[in-house]
C-alpha cells in the first residue's frame, strides 16, 4: 500500500468495499456539481451499472463520503418544485479519485497478468475477446 493509500485511509484497497459506486460518483462530480438524479443518470455511462444505479446504493454513498470529507452538498432552492441536494467533489475528494485510479491500476494489472495465465492453459481455438 502506497503512501497516498495510508494518508487518504482509502476505502479503495479495501476488498469487502470494492465496489465501483464510489470510484464513478467521485468521477462524475469531477467536472462540476450536480444533484442526486444528474449523478445516478451518468453512472451507466461509465459501464460498471447495468440498467438504472440503485438510487439507495447511490445515496448512501453520498451521504458517506460526505461524512469522511470526500463531497459536500448544500440545498439548491432555485428554479420550481422542492429544494435539491447538489454535491460537488472536495479537494479531499480529488485526492480519493487518484486513489482509486492507484488501486485501479494495480487491479487491471493483477487481472492482465490472470487473463495471460489462463490464455497460456487454453489452446488456440478456444481464445476469445
Amino acid at each position: 500500500m502506497s503512501h497516498r493509500h495510508r494518508r487518504h485511509n482509502c476505502s479503495c484497497q479495501d476488498e469487502r468495499r470494492q465496489r465501483w459506486v464510489e470510484p464513478s460518483i467521485l468521477y462524475t462530480l469531477w467536472s462540476g456539481p450536480k444533484h442526486g438524479y444528474e449523478i445516478m443518470s451518468e453512472l451507466p455511462e461509465l459501464g460498471f451499472v447495468r440498467g438504472s444505479a440503485d438510487p439507495g446504493a447511490v445515496y448512501r454513498a453520498l451521504r458517506t463520503m460526505e461524512a469522511n470529507n470526500l463531497v459536500r452538498s448544500e440545498w439548491d432552492t432555485s428554479g420550481a418544485g422542492p429544494a435539491k441536494r447538489v454535491y460537488a467533489l472536495s479537494e479531499e475528494g480529488r485526492a480519493h479519485l487518484s486513489c482509486w485510479l492507484a488501486a485501479l491500476r494495480e487491479r487491471r494489472d493483477a487481472l492482465d497478468a490472470f487473463i495471460l495465465r489462463i490464455e497460456q492453459l487454453m489452446p488456440q481455438s478456444v481464445e476469445s475477446d
